[in-house]
């Protein structure tokens, strides 16, 4: 217990010398000036001594045998005297308090129990991994989780399952079924009428499974101290800055994620289909051909267009015949109404930044999201970089949401009936490379 003490001590003092360091640094800044050299000086003065204290720690605990994760997890006792009257932490009020929370514990500056409550309540073992770290309190881990969501539009619209309990994985049996021909659906199942009896054969379904584990996803945020002073403004940048990252990290793996370690995306999913260029067509445009071929190849109610921006002047102009009299209607529709979305063929139709660049698979996507699954385990990690960029005046925070994700089916699908070989259909469908 001592040997862990002496640590916290060392910490007590680099958390002093920042402290010294940024009440400098302030000065100069309240009085509209650069650090004069007697400033700068004690500032880099300082900025060693903090990190002499870090040899002196690292020496301190590998000559007694202190792991990392003995420091992480160390947690002083309670006073006894009282103890058994002390009153249940309130909850945090903001995710801004709670962070400070954090911040506070990991320099060494004190203890908010409202930290280890929270961290308990889903088990030490299973919700606080050996990196070490404290859970976001759940109501605020949760409008976190929902803003994430909300605010993209490819992870909204994906399938969405929670995962709970000590578990780590998710598994699901699903039908397995590649082709609508006869004798094929679900996989094998098929029925008869009563004149067919003597030639009945029995046939049943085929299953397959869907298995993923959970996966780390790790996103950084810096603060200044002056952030780190005011929890509603701290909560306000960390919120928005997470959000924001996270959202767009998963929408990028939904997109074109490997599978290891991460997100299966629809572009590497065998459940694609890639609709061929026309002959002769230009490199890095899109015309009506295209669109049509893609819509046939649909298969899904929820679809909507996925595309990267810079097609949108060559999309605007794409026109299809509707009329024996030579009439032509747009494919592109402009939204009706302010914040609307655009529509092809009736289905919204929404530029995103992870789309790939125009002539490239994936520049225009055509897909049902309600078809791939998104698992995620709820209660988002949280710590505090101990190694602070001094000079620059901020701190990190290391936050780790655990989820994955795959398309549903395994496969494109063979029509029931078609007379070209190479035609599927997929609630996936992308414009191949041109």
């Amino acid at each position: 217990m001592k040997d862990i003490l002496k640590v916290i001590e060392y910490r007590k003092q680099q958390a002093t010398l920042r402290d010294e360091g940024n009440e400098l640094l302030t000065k100069a800044e309240t009085e509209e000036r650069e650090v004069n050299e007697d400033e700068q000086k004690r500032v880099d003065a300082i900025d060693a001594e903090i990190r002499a204290i870090d040899v002196r720690i690292d020496n301190y605990c590998s000559v007694n045998q202190i792991s990392p994760e003995e420091l992480r997890t160390y947690e002083p006792q309670k006073p006894e005297t009282g103890a058994e009257n002390a009153e249940t932490p309130k909850p945090f009020r903001s995710l801004g308090e709670q962070l400070q929370a954090v911040r506070e514990f990991f320099t060494g500056r004190g203890r908010d129990d409202r930290l280890f409550e929270v961290r308990a309540a889903s088990g030490l073992n299973e919700s606080v991994p050996s990196e070490g770290g404290f859970l976001v309190q759940q109501d605020l881990s949760a409008e976190l989780l929902k803003q994430t969501y909300e605010t993209n539009e490819i992870p909204n619209r994906c399938r969405r399952i929670p995962i709970s309990g000590p578990s780590n994985s998710f598994a699901m049996n699903t039908v397995d079924e590649s082709s609508r021909a006869t004798g094929s659906r679900w996989g094998g199942l098929q029925v008869y009428r009563e004149a067919e009896a003597d030639s009945t054969t029995a046939s049943k379904p085929k299953f397959g499974r869907i298995e993923m584990k959970l996966e780390k996803m790790m996103g950084l945020c810096y603060a200044t101290d002056e952030n780190l002073q005011d929890a509603a403004q701290l909560g306000a940048i960390i919120s928005q800055g997470f959000t924001e990252e996270f959202g767009f990290k998963l929408s990028d793996e939904i997109i074109r994620g490997t599978g290891a370690g991460q997100c299966l995306g629809i572009l590497e999913s065998d459940a694609l289909v890639s609709v061929a260029k026309e002959t002769g067509q230009t490199a890095d445009t899109v015309v009506t051909e295209n669109i049509l071929k893609m819509w046939k190849s649909r298969r899904g109610r929820n679809l909507v267009w996925l595309y990267n921006q810079e097609l949108e002047d060559q999309l605007d102009l794409l026109k299809v015949d509707v009329g024996t009299g030579g009439e032509m209607a747009r494919l592109f529709v402009p939204p009706t109404v302010p914040g609307g979305f655009a529509t092809i063929k009736g289905a919204p139709a929404i530029a995103v930044e992870v789309a790939s660049g125009p002539g490239d698979v994936g520049d225009i996507i055509l897909a049902d999201l309600s078809q791939y699954l998104l698992i995620d385990k709820g209660g988002i990690q949280t710590a505090e970089s101990i190694h602070v960029q001094f000079l620059t005046d901020q701190q990190t925070f290391r936050f780790i949401y655990r989820v994955n994700g795959m398309p549903m089916l395994k496969s494109k699908i063979t029509p029931y009936k078609r007379t070209d070989s190479n035609f599927y259909v997929s609630p996936f469908v992308a414009l191949a490379a041109r």
